[in-house]
């Protein structure tokens, strides 16, 4: 028993659906033809551009968030199309077992091998879930809660791709939002053992060998207290590229998740600020140039003046 309980423990953490029984389970009840499905707002009714939290892509320490954060509690939650319900778990299962971070989860299945996932549902079971397997488009299904590891009410919902082998951003499938505030490109970091220096634009340092550069960026939406990540963020160093990527979707790759073209988390962030990289900086003046856009497209560019005195690893 305990054995089977944690089982199911790993299939709700992270998108186990993969063997051929689930791809025979969801194929049989897809719908629709092929082509980008019409996805709608899990919740309704409210402010949303002020309540999106949290972004798909963002760093959560040493993983990807892997969906969207909406900020609610006791809300209807809905389907975002039609679909089947793949899986649920509630603390009402087994209430004398320690709450997972997830707390109470709903996974429908939808079709072309679009999966959605519910995270932090409050109370029980939605009758609408309760009885029978098919819900269609906008039906209620739950309530936003606050279960699990969770600081605060909110839904953290998750779309998925293949059967769950792509995870995508749910912002470049839902209705667009409002987005008034371009991304904000803040501070630059050294950072050497486990301290790290803010640098400023044109600034004097001294360094012995390289080092890893992270830089502070965050899009406010339509509010400056918001802290959301950004979908694509690019780094020229002293004129040369230095890595780009987009946080469209990310996919499993020999045990790692990964962005599209191929980057992993610790490849992009480093304690938990996006990592420029581990740079090796010349005597005299370096140029960091950080390019990042919105999940609206907006754009904004900064570039950093360090000067630099070579010195003996030694000293």
């Amino acid at each position: 028993m305990k054995r089977s309980l944690r089982m199911i423990a790993l299939l709700a953490s992270f998108l186990l659906f993969l063997t051929p029984f689930s791809v025979f389970f969801i194929t049989i009840h897809s719908q629709g033809t092929a082509g980008k499905p019409k996805f709608q707002w899990p919740i309704q009714g409210l402010d949303l551009p002020s309540l999106i939290t949290s972004s798909f892509g963002e760093s959560r320490k040493d993983h990807f968030h892997n969906g969207l954060d909406i900020s609610s509690v006791f809300q209807p939650v809905r389907s975002l199309e039609n679909g089947y319900v793949l899986y649920s778990r509630y603390g009402e299962d087994n209430p004398y077992e320690e709450e997972r971070g997830s707390g109470n989860i709903l996974w429908v299945a939808h079709k072309e091998g679009y999966i959605s996932g519910y995270y932090h549902l409050a109370g029980s079971r939605h009758e609408n879930i309760r009885n029978k397997t098919d819900v269609k488009a906008g039906e209620v299904i739950g309530s936003s809660g606050n279960t699990g590891h969770s600081t605060g009410g909110h839904l953290h919902f998750v779309l998925g791709k293949d059967f769950g082998k792509t995870l995508l951003d749910p912002l470049a499938y839902l209705p667009p939002q409002e987005d008034t505030i371009f991304p904000q490109i803040a501070n630059l970091f050294i950072h050497v053992g486990e301290t790290y220096t803010n640098i400023n634009d044109g600034d004097n340092i001294n360094v012995s060998q390289a080092f890893p550069l992270t830089v502070s960026v965050f899009d406010g939406g339509v509010k400056n207290s918001q802290r959301r990540g950004v979908r694509n963020i690019e780094y020229i160093f002293n004129g040369e590229p230095v890595k780009k990527t987009s946080f469209d979707s990310i996919h499993f790759e020999k045990g790692k998740w990964k962005t599209a073209n191929g980057f992993s988390f610790d490849d992009l962030y480093f304690k938990d600020r996006y990592l420029v990289g581990i740079l090796n900086l010349k005597t005299g003046e370096n140029i960091i140039k950080v390019i990042a856009s919105d999940f609206s497209d907006q754009k904004s560019e900064r570039s950093f003046s360090v000067n630099v005195t070579r010195i003996s690893a030694g000293n």
